[in-house]
């Protein structure tokens, strides 16, 4: 169902893609292997009068080291189901559903693609995801962060950031699966 009148809107800085102080550098978990330019892109919730009712960092570009780079969502409009399975996550977190990535691959319903061979992964696994934030997944202790934000695809927040969308969606009258519309602009 569609939620009338709210809309996200993702903001991507193209200084995103350079995620390594050295781009040609083999991707590595020491260090600041993705320090550079990590979440300066803005993520926000516009309700049906503009005024803007979420606003968080995010981190929209795909830097996981050793992932695919191409799985960065491409720039363009689609949507965000609210509220699906957590499986792992921390927090509530949202399907994109109707991108496409820099590879070309679509992400369906389901939040995945539906390449039985992409990085040997099942496809029920991959999934992308809009507003994951900075926790560490199960089984990690509450509150323990990563020191980055790691995108395999998802546009990835602060656990600020998370809460504070839940809590203006859940004001919004958002219900599980409501479809929202997003705009991926790169400034």
């Amino acid at each position: 169902m569609s939620v009338n009148g709210f809309r996200f809107l993702a903001q991507r800085d193209r200084r995103s893609y350079q995620f390594k102080a050295d781009m040609s550098s083999a991707d590595s978990w020491d260090g600041d292997h993705n320090a550079q330019n990590n979440m300066i892109d803005v993520g926000q919730l516009i309700g049906p009068d503009g005024a803007v009712v979420w606003r968080a960092p995010m981190q929209t570009v795909a830097n996981m080291p050793g992932g695919r780079h191409s799985d960065t969502i491409r720039p363009g409009r689609f949507s965000i189901i609210w509220n699906v399975d957590r499986r792992a996550f921390k927090g509530h977190i949202h399907g994109i559903f109707g991108a496409i990535d820099q590879d070309g691959q679509f992400i369906d319903s389901d939040s995945v693609e539906r390449v039985a061979t992409k990085d040997g992964a099942p496809s029920d696994m991959a999934r992308w995801i809009f507003g994951h934030s900075t926790r560490k997944n199960d089984p990690a202790p509450d509150g323990e962060l990563t020191r980055y934000a790691w995108s395999l695809g998802c546009f990835i927040t602060t656990p600020e950031g998370q809460d504070a969308l839940w809590a203006a969606g859940v004001a919004a009258g958002f219900v599980k699966g409501d479809e929202i519309p997003i705009e991926v602009m790169e400034i």
